[in-house]
């Protein structure tokens, strides 16, 4: 091994001594040479002084007095130190008085010097230089200025040196003594020490030992500790070797995985990117060529080489990192995607980075593909999203979410329109605060939960923000997490207050039907029941008149003859009400001034009304006309003023106001709960009757327009049925309000009239006047009593009868005996062919011929059945003998 040349630890030790002690023999003579200086120059400073004192007193009279002669002669006289050289007497004002100059130093020989007042000593040029001042009695009178050679300084100066020269010598001489002696004791052992070391390290025998015997302790400890040194490193450098044995084999076992490993690996310099190794699976993924002899560099590699100060950057902050995705290209420029990991190394010496990947092209081709598929899902999520949201926030229903303790932390911006708030405001509300009668949301929980977690359109009250209550339909279901845990509510909630109410109005309606269809079903009921009467009283009525006819007058029997009559007839009467409650009462219609006619019924029940009741009448002068039957009219008026003075009673003051105006009604104004017809909006004439009488309860409200009721001991209940019938017959309404004790109030609405009264059903048909005798009359009817009594009536007025049971056999009849008969009497209502039938048939027949409808109904109900071809006339059943030839009498005879 090589080794620079270097001086010896002998000559370095030697030198070491001689130098260290030749430093310091010329520092001690330097400062002693230095010492005596001072004290030299001290000395002659005093001796100086000492001189220039004497001089100075030997002076101080020439001084005072300015004595130039006296200073000379005193100055000649005198004897001087050799070394002075210069001697100059000044006065106080800087004038020269005297001087004097050494013969044999011509260095001061016309030397000027300058004067100065204060006392002073220098050294310069080897000169001593002196300023005294001269004094008499504390006063300065002069100067004295004395310059000294200083040859006798000089001279001890010499003396010292040489002194010193010699000390120095001796010193050095005793050095070089000890230095051989050191080196006896020191640098032996060193050195033999330094050439073994020598020795192993050229050769690298680390068995070589030191003899460790010396002169001092110093250096033996040094030595043994030497020879335990060379011991430690014999022992550690056997074990590097064997280390190193191992390390290399298993450098070995790892290139040889590394090479044969599939995932690519490449050990690149730090430094510049240079390419140190690379097993066969990065040659291959990177298109490098095994066989190539040229260098391969880390940057051929970078799709984008501005990632390599990113990615030592990265690997200096963290040491290494795993999986980092980036781009790459092959050797050939074919793009490819890795999953980088990078750690540093020390390689073969250098600085190194190890650095494995994977190749993930084909997963990134996959990822974008799966990122443009999530892209466009995701945008058709959002699509749908804000189709939902739109959807959401444009319906009518309001979707809401609850959390596990009851509180909305979602709704649907239709909730503004529901509630009033918005979805902002809600948020955070709980439940309780939005239910009208309150709600423990754990017990509706776990209602819900009962069933199976489901509730479909139930039916609760909210309340608004503006205070009022809502009818809404809410549906909803529980949100389970996984551990089948209750996390929350959500679900719909639709508002029905319309419907509610549309409902509540519909059950109001379906029980104003149902009692209206009771009216109703009462009404025909009661139209039944007066046909059928009448027909049975027209066989009592005919059979009575029969016998008055066959009877004489004085007889005993004539007066209950006249009596059956009179009863028969006040039954026609009541079936007549009956009927006008039915709607199908006998009508006579006209234009009717309802401010007139209530003004004259009032005259005719004034009478009738208890005194302790004011009548007040508010009617217009000028009222549009009805098209009325007035003496329904007046029925109308005189039991709803009867029934109201009724309620107040005899007993208590009491009024009756009576109303009439015109008015424009609309649908709800012609809403009633006792007709079912819907009247058309229009002008109306108010008919108005208000009590504070006892009042009605609901229960006397339902049931007051039924047949025969009443709360009257004497009452038969057909009053207020009749008001009903007349006024559902004329197309008008009635409303009622009343409360127990507070009295009433009926209103009654008329359409107002647009046409002329119109002419009778009578006048309009046709015929001739017909003889009281001689003619032949076909009767038509299904009830016997009835056949027979007209029979007989007829048979009295001179008339030949032909009997029918029903209209087909009527129609028979007529066929048979058509050159006959000159005129007929149907019924309406029969079985197999009714009236209606029987008489389109024979007009068929013979369109003039004269047919009369006999019937238990009004003339009103019976020709508002024909439509094109009509009766002549109507015989309302039951009918007198007189009525009965009184019409038979009014047409001409056939022929």
């Amino acid at each position: 091994m090589n080794r620079k040349s270097s001086t010896s630890i002998q000559h370095q030790l030697q030198l070491f001594f001689v130098l260290t002690l030749g430093f310091t023999v010329l520092i001690m003579g330097g400062v002693w040479i230095g010492y005596n200086q001072v004290l030299l120059e001290k000395e002659a400073e005093r001796v100086l002084i000492v001189e220039s004192d004497i001089i100075g007193a030997a002076a101080r009279p020439a001084l005072m007095f300015n004595d130039q002669r006296m200073a000379g002669e005193l100055l000649r006289t005198m004897r001087f130190d050799p070394d002075v050289s210069l001697v100059k007497l000044f006065t106080n004002d800087g004038n020269s008085l005297f001087t004097y100059a050494a013969e044999d130093d011509t260095a001061v020989r016309g030397e000027e010097v300058a004067f100065q007042a204060s006392q002073s000593s220098s050294f310069s040029d080897g000169r001593l230089r002196l300023f005294r001042v001269i004094a008499h009695k504390g006063e300065p009178v002069g100067v004295i200025y004395l310059e000294s050679r200083l040859n006798h300084l000089k001279e001890s100066q010499y003396a010292g040196l040489i002194t010193v020269v010699v000390v120095m010598a001796g010193c050095l001489m005793l050095g070089l003594m000890l230095a051989s002696r050191l080196q006896k004791k020191i640098a032996t052992p060193i050195s033999s020490l330094a050439q073994l070391m020598r020795e192993m390290g050229e050769g690298r025998d680390y068995s070589l030992r030191v003899d460790s015997r010396s002169y001092n302790r110093e250096t033996e400890d040094l030595l043994v500790g030497f020879n335990q040194m060379a011991e430690e490193v014999q022992n550690s450098f056997n074990t590097i070797e064997e280390k190193h044995k191992q390390l290399k084999e298993s450098e070995q076992r790892f290139r040889n995985i590394v090479e044969l490993a599939p995932m690519p690996v490449v050990i690149s310099r730090q430094s510049d990117g240079q390419v140190l190794f690379y097993n066969g699976a990065a040659a291959q993924l990177l298109g490098i060529d095994i066989h190539a002899t040229e260098d391969v560099h880390t940057l051929d590699f970078y799709r984008h080489p501005e990632d390599r100060p990113k990615l030592l950057k990265k690997l200096m902050d963290t040491g290494s990192f795993v999986g980092l995705e980036m781009a790459a290209v092959r050797r050939d420029g074919a793009p490819l995607w890795i999953s980088l990991s990078m750690s540093q190394i020390t390689f073969e010496g250098e600085a190194a980075l190890f650095s494995a990947f994977v190749d993930i092209t084909d997963q990134k081709r996959i990822e974008k593909r799966l990122e443009e598929q999530v892209s466009e899902r995701t945008q058709e999520l959002r699509q749908t999203r804000d189709e939902l949201q739109s959807t959401l926030d444009n319906m009518l229903d309001t979707y809401y979410r609850l959390s596990s303790d009851g509180v909305v932390v979602w709704a649907s911006n239709s909730v503004h329109s529901l509630l009033g708030y918005s979805a902002e405001q809600v948020t955070g509300m709980p439940l309780e605060a939005l239910w009208v009668d309150g709600c423990d949301f754990s017990l509706a929980a776990a209602a819900l939960a009962e069933t199976d977690g489901v509730l479909m359109n139930h039916k609760v009250q909210l309340k608004h923000k503006d205070g009022f209550e809502l009818w809404t339909s809410i549906s909803a279901h529980l949100i389970m997490d996984q551990q089948q845990k209750v996390v929350g509510i959500e679900g719909v909630i639709r508002d029905i207050t319309l419907l509610v109410q549309a409902e509540e109005r519909k059950q109001a309606l379906e029980e104003t039907m149902a009692h209206v269809q009771r009216l109703e079903s009462l009404g025909v009921l009661a139209g039944g029941i007066a046909h059928d009467f009448n027909n049975i009283l027209a066989g009592i009525m005919g059979n009575a008149e029969l016998a008055e006819l066959n009877v004489l007058e004085n007889l005993p029997v004539d007066k209950e003859l006249k009596n059956i009559v009179t009863s028969s007839l006040r039954a026609a009467d009541l079936c007549t009400q009956m009927l006008a409650y039915s709607g199908q009462g006998a009508c006579l219609r006209s234009d009717v001034n309802m401010t007139a006619l209530v003004e004259e019924t009032i005259q005719l029940i004034d009478v009738s009304v208890s005194k302790n009741i004011s009548l007040k009448l508010e009617l217009p002068n000028t009222l549009p006309e009805v098209y009325a039957d007035k003496t329904q009219m007046q029925q109308v008026v005189m039991n709803l003023v009867t029934n109201a003075a009724e309620s107040i009673g005899k007993d208590r003051q009491g009024s009756i106001t009576i109303v009439a105006d015109l008015i424009q009604a609309g649908s709800e104004d012609l809403r009633s709960g006792f007709i079912e017809e819907r009247r058309e909006p229009g002008a109306y004439i108010l008919f108005e009757v208000v009590d504070n009488g006892c009042g009605m309860d609901e229960e006397t409200m339902d049931k007051m327009f039924d047949p025969f009721f009443t709360t009257k001991f004497t009452g038969r209940g057909l009053g207020m049925s009749a008001v009903l019938g007349i006024v559902r017959s004329h197309d008008g309404v009635i409303q009622v309000d009343s409360e127990k004790g507070k009295g009433s109030r009926f209103r009654v609405l008329l359409p107002v009239s647009d046409h002329a009264a119109t002419t009778h059903l009578n006048e309009n048909a046709e015929g001739a006047n017909l003889p009281e005798s001689g003619i032949t009359v076909l009767v038509v009817d299904d009830e016997v009593m009835v056949r027979s009594v007209v029979e007989r009536l007829l048979n009295k007025l001179g008339c030949k009868v032909l009997l029918a049971p029903d209209g087909e056999q009527g129609f028979n009849t007529y066929m048979c005996h058509r050159e006959e008969i000159d005129l007929v009497l149907l019924d309406m209502t029969m079985p197999r062919m009714g009236g209606k039938e029987t008489l389109e048939r024979l007009r068929g027949v013979d369109a003039a011929l004269p047919v009369f409808i006999c019937s238990g109904y009004s003339n009103e109900s019976i020709s508002g059945q024909f439509e094109t071809v009509q009766p002549n006339g109507v015989l309302q059943k039951p009918f007198t003998m007189k009525a009965l030839n009184k019409a038979m009498s009014s047409w001409t005879q056939k022929g």
